[in-house]
Formats: C-alpha cells, structure tokens, sequence
C-alpha cells in the first residue's frame, strides 16, 4: 500500500512539473516571436533610413559633405549589423536566391 502512495504522488510531481514545462515553453516561444517581429520591424526601418539618406547624400546641395558621408558609411555599417541579427532571430525560412539562367552554348553572332 505504501508503494502505491509513493507512486501516485511521484505522478502527480511529474504530472505537474510536465504542465510547468509545458506552460513555460509555450511563453518562451511567444516572447521569440514578439522578439523576432520586433527585430525584422527594426530591420526594415533603418533600411529605410538608410535609404532616405542616401536620397540626402545624392541631392546636388549636400553631395561630398563629409558628415552625411560618414553617417550613410555608418548606416550601411549598422544595416549589415542588424541583417546578421534577423538571420539569427528569425523564425521564418530564409528566402531562396534567385538563379540567374546561363546558357553556355548559345553564343552571340
């Protein structure tokens, strides 16, 4: 009879700790998931800063000026930085790159 009460309670300490685990796994995931958004939002928008100032450094007014080039280089610098990160926290499958068709045997004329 002892050994019935030992088993019982060992089951439910399992029983429990497995729903505990269960539980907690199932809110790591969903903060990955905030965090994984949170980042490719990141991502896009100092992609777009990026953009936007280097749509700046090309305008005929500012084009050479030594600060707006060092703060593009910096922002292309930062972009590749982050593009790394969104490897590493993204939950989604990278996209395929594209193959380009060669064809060795035709040849021009």
């Amino acid at each position: 009879m002892t050994w019935f009460v030992i088993i019982c309670i060992a089951l439910a300490i399992s029983v429990a700790l497995n729903l505990f685990a269960i539980w907690y796994c199932a809110r790591l995931l969903r903060e990955l998931v905030q965090v994984s958004d949170s980042l490719e939002g990141l991502v896009v928008d100092v992609s777009n800063f990026s953009k936007h100032l280097e749509g700046v450094y090309e305008l005929d007014t500012f084009y050479g000026d030594q600060t707006l080039e060092n703060l593009l280089s910096h922002a292309r610098v930062l972009t590749k930085e982050f593009d790394r990160y969104e490897v590493l926290f993204s939950l989604r499958e990278p996209p395929e790159p594209e193959e380009e068709d060669f064809d060795d045997t035709a040849e021009e004329t």
